[in-house]
């Protein structure tokens, strides 16, 4: 079904499903991002750093459908964000690590989200 204001296309279009396990939120994201469903994603990590308190992040792109190109730059804008507030973010499955960037002690790339731990400890 499909709401007028498009919120049940976004929901389908993006799925956002997180675990904490030793004290680190892992986001596994599904589907497409975009501009549209970027806004769900940016809202879930503001509500994690913001108001939970959490430094730490897990980001497991592997079940992406698609990443829009101009995408990244939001991507690179949050992920300042997280870096400004003293965090440290492991991305899981993203092939462009170009377009991401690098930072040796606040952003790493895994393949296996489990080799997450490897650089963040509590």
């Amino acid at each position: 079904m499909v709401y007028s204001d498009g919120k049940e296309v976004i929901k389908k279009m993006l799925e956002i499903n997180m675990e904490v396990d030793k004290g680190i939120p892992f986001l596994n994201l599904e589907g497409i991002l975009n501009d549209k469903t970027f806004k769900k994603f940016g809202e879930e990590i503001n509500y994690l750093l913001y108001n939970q308190g959490f430094h730490y992040f897990v980001l497991d792109f592997t079940n992406l459908g698609n990443v829009e190109e101009r995408v990244y730059e939001s991507i690179q804008s949050k992920l300042a964000e997280i870096f400004l507030n003293c965090g440290q973010v492991v991305l899981c499955g993203i092939s462009h690590r170009e377009k991401i960037g690098f930072s040796k002690e606040q952003l790493y790339y895994v393949n296996q989200k489990q080799d997450a731990f490897k650089y963040l400890y509590l």
